[in-house]
């Protein structure tokens, strides 16, 4: 399906996968008359619907296709700041989000029991490819040397779609109280971008403090450029991006949006169970920051507790065996 977000094609094409464009869910009636012209030609074997409350729509068209396994992938939850409208169209979907899938799938056990309810699902975490993160000195420097960030600066950093649900005004708010010691590096797009911008442009105390970068398919270098990874997010699944950052060896501030399932090291991870401006403040400013020449350590020791993208391929893999024998009855 082709959307705003960043389609590695070349990737996806070199795994040997055939990719398939379709009109976006947005056009509901041509993105289902193409599923259902997609599926009644194809006669696959098992449909894996991965967009959460919206898993209803393809997983309807399988149903009719007589497709026999069918997978519901929910990786969602309802966002206090997302919205009336958004949320009640969400809550309204995962009243019959349990109508057409067989199968389904949830990172956190909160996550399926919101959408699924006393349905049987299966929790697989998502994992991550752990070497990809590794701390790396040689990175580091030449990040900061292409951002413009002395060496005795903090560095902060926040990735990820810039959606209400990420809050990212929230970390702009709290580096309006920090000095001009640090500074706040945003990479993503998204519907925020522009009121984000805006308000860095209309706030002296942030000018030269925030660096936007726009999307990137792979992030995972810009994580030794930092000091200190901040994840205000009101709503998370499993917020992967702490995984990221605590294999990078970071100090790892997080919502009370952004679930456990999510930590690696205790001493990495830390909860801020209010969203009150100064407790973040004052969090930030008492952290001890890693030397850089205990940095590696610390990133080798996560690498050993992250949960492995290879292990959840495996466990999904094991799952479309079952259910393919099983001819999707549970």
């Amino acid at each position: 399906m082709k959307t705003q977000k960043i389609v590695p094609e070349k990737e996806i094409k070199s795994l040997g996968i055939n990719l398939i464009y379709i009109p976006p869910y947005q056009s509901i009636i041509r993105y289902l008359w193409a599923l259902r012209n997609l599926f009644s030609k194809r006669k696959y074997d098992i449909v894996h619907a991965n967009i959460s409350a919206l898993n209803v729509f393809p997983l309807a068209v399988a149903y009719f296709c007589h497709v026999k396994v069918r997978i519901s992938h929910n990786h969602n939850l309802i966002s206090p700041n997302a919205g009336v409208i958004k949320n009640t169209v969400k809550w309204l979907l995962a009243q019959v989000s349990n109508v057409f899938p067989n199968y389904r799938i949830a990172p956190t056990y909160k996550t399926g029991a919101w959408v699924f309810k006393k349905k049987k699902f299966f929790v697989i975490k998502n994992g991550i490819e752990p070497e990809r993160f590794v701390f790396n000195l040689d990175e580091r420097k030449a990040i900061r040397n292409k951002l413009n960030i002395d060496s005795d600066k903090i560095l902060i950093g926040s990735f990820g779609r810039l959606i209400s649900s990420k809050n990212i005004f929230f970390a702009l708010k709290i580096m309006e109280e920090l000095d001009n010691k640090y500074k706040l590096l945003i990479i993503g797009s998204g519907v925020e971008e522009a009121k984000l911008k805006n308000y860095v442009i209309s706030k002296r105390d942030l000018r030269g403090k925030i660096i936007f970068l726009p999307s990137d398919k792979d992030v995972s270098y810009y994580y030794s450029a930092l000091d200190l990874y901040i994840f205000p997010s009101t709503a998370e699944a499993f917020g992967m991006a702490s995984v990221e950052s605590q294999a990078n060896g970071l100090y790892t501030l997080v919502s009370t949006g952004v679930p456990d399932e999510s930590k690696v090291l205790d001493e990495l991870f830390i909860k801020i169970k209010t969203y009150d401006i100064q407790e973040w403040k004052e969090t930030i400013m008492k952290i001890r920051y890693t030397e850089l020449s205990q940095r590696l350590q610390i990133s080798n020791k996560s690498q050993n507790k992250v949960f492995d993208s290879k292990k959840m391929v495996k466990e999904i893999e094991e799952l479309y065996t079952y259910a393919v024998k099983t001819q999707g009855k549970m």
